[in-house]
């Protein structure tokens, strides 16, 4: 009886371990070698492994791991977007918890064609303790790469959240590319 209750305190008391008995946030962000807090910044793994991609109304046509180096602003793949007969409206976004305090900014890269969409719309964002702070990105033609920056994020509880929200016209198209979340 001993044994079996020992047993169940040394399980209870690793399991407790291994989930730092449910706190949120208890695990530590790593930065890649660049300093990147972002899992799959610069898209170069298959998928979107890291960010979680929503084709708002299902009306993009394409939005893909593009692997066409000439389309990139770092590595050989992006996130690429384009409907010919549809409009473009999707986002991409990521979640990084456990950073340490301090001040952090956000980079990211894009390029392409609104179609003459004067409405068209590319947001990279950061929501920092509940709160959204964006700044716009602009579609300036073929490899006219914008970069958009957000300094200045200093989370409170550890965790930013980044993003991109994409709306054209149908014929809309280009690529997002080199996203880093960096401690200033």
């Amino acid at each position: 009886m001993k044994k079996k209750l020992l047993g169940v305190i040394l399980t209870v008391g690793m399991l407790a371990a291994l989930t730092a008995c449910g706190q949120k946030g208890a695990a530590k962000a790593t930065p890649d070698a660049n300093g990147n807090y972002l899992v799959n910044g610069s898209f170069e793994e298959v998928d979107f492994t890291g960010w979680t991609v929503t084709n708002i109304d299902n009306v993009t046509e394409e939005v893909n791991i593009y692997d066409r180096e000439t389309d990139c602003f770092e590595g050989v793949q992006s996130l690429h977007f384009y409907s010919g007969s549809t409009n473009v409206n999707f986002t991409a976004e990521q979640t990084v918890s456990g950073l340490e305090d301090g001040s952090y900014k956000l980079t990211a890269h894009v390029q392409g064609e609104a179609a003459g969409d004067e409405n068209a719309s590319v947001v990279f964002y950061a929501i920092v303790d509940g709160n959204e702070v964006k700044v716009d990105g602009e579609l300036n033609g073929y490899v006219n790469w914008y970069t958009a920056e957000l300094s200045g994020l200093t989370p409170t509880n550890g965790e930013i959240t980044v993003g991109v929200r994409v709306t054209t016209a149908p014929g809309g198209w280009g690529t997002i590319d080199d996203i880093t979340l960096v401690k200033e």
